[in-house]
Parts: structure tokens; sequence; C-alpha cells
């Protein structure tokens, strides 16, 4: 089923379904994490390589929420309150890079992420014939980002917690959750950073045995 947005006035339209590319992508964010929270750290891209910004205005956002399947605000967002949830983001990755570093997690960054998991989550409904789950369609911004922040107290407090990784791509910086047996995943993704290392190892080292031939 098409998804669909609310216009102002009532109407409605039917929007196009996002289709992830290889390297799980969807209108031009990354979904590689493998958890919300995650996910919505890496809409600031190449953190200390240039520091992307994705989400700059409500439009962005308004696109990014979509992408990651998470309920439409039902509200006008403001640029202000972009700055609140490019807030919020931050605290997250202050959380992530720290359990990455294995240091003790900053206090005021669980502080605001406590403060935005205290709104009510928007809730699914079940459809007339009993069996059909009905997403949330809209809700209010500080719901939305209740859910987000639900997910990293969820993520920090759970299972994997302490399986949270940081990409050994050179040119990536996203975090993602090693859910692996062996807890060895190196990669956010095969098909985006570890493809390009195996082609670059395999170049090394066909340069290198062609060098060795030459001389």
């Amino acid at each position: 089923m098409p998804a669909t947005t609310r216009r102002a006035g009532g109407a409605s339209a039917v929007l196009d379904p996002l289709v992830a590319t290889k390297d799980l992508r969807r209108a031009g964010f990354p979904f590689r994490s493998g958890t919300p929270c995650l996910d919505f750290v890496a809409t600031l891209a190449k953190r200390g390589m240039g520091d992307r910004e994705l989400i700059g205005g409500p439009a962005a956002f308004a696109t990014w929420l979509r992408a990651a399947e998470l309920p439409a605000v039902h509200e006008p967002v403001s640029a202000e309150d972009v700055l609140g949830v490019i807030e919020l983001r931050e605290a997250i990755h202050a959380l992530t890079r720290a359990r990455v570093d294995e240091r003790p997690l900053p206090r005021k960054a669980i502080q605001r992420v406590n403060r935005a998991a205290q709104m009510g989550t928007p809730s699914a409904s079940m459809a007339l014939d009993g069996e059909t789950l009905l997403p949330p369609t809209a809700a209010s911004l500080a719901s939305v980002l209740a859910i987000v922040a639900r997910d990293a107290i969820d993520l920090f407090t759970g299972r994997y917690g302490h399986r949270i990784r940081a990409c050994i791509g050179h040119d990536c910086s996203l975090f993602f959750v090693d859910r692996s047996r062996p807890g060895s995943r190196r990669w956010c993704a095969m098909a985006a950073c570890g493809e390009k290392a195996s082609s670059a190892t395999y170049r090394q080292r066909h340069n290198g045995g062609a060098a060795v031939a030459q001389g």
C-alpha cells in the first residue's frame, strides 16, 4: 500500500514508496545502523570529516521521518524545532561515542534522552478485519522524538548495549549494532564499506604483486 501524507485543508496525497539502495540508503539518508536511534545519529554525515548536516530544516526532517518509517508530525515544524531535534540527536551521539570509546556515559546526555522519552508515543491500531496492523499516521513532534529516545534507552540498557560499534571504513562515520553471533562485525554494511575495503585490499595486493614482478 502506498504511503499517504496529509495536506493543509484535509486533502491527502499519495507518496511514492522509498526504495532502499544496495548500500541501504533511502531518500539520501543511510539506514545501516540496525536501530532507529543510531540511524538518527547518522543524519549528521561524515562526522569529523566535514560534518554534513542532512536534516538542516523542517522539510529535510520530514523526509527523514518518512524514510525512517516513523510517524509524520501533524503540526508545522519550525526551524527552531529542528534545533531541538538536533540537540536530541547530539545527546544520543554523545552516548554512542562514549560507549564505543568505553567511557562512562555523559550524565547530561542521559538526562536529555530521558526527558525526551517521557512523552507518550503514538500507538498503532487494529483494522476492523481484526488482522491488519494500522501504523500511526501522524503525531506531535515530542511524541515522534519519544520513539527515538526510547529506542536509545532500550539499546543502551539492553542485550546489545555493549555491541555498539563504529564502522572501520576509512571514509565512514556511522555506528551500528553488532548482532553477529561472534560479535566481530566491522562494517556498517558489507555492500557499503565492506566491499570498498575488499576492493582496496585486492588492488593493493594486485598492484604490489605487479610491482614485484616488474622489479
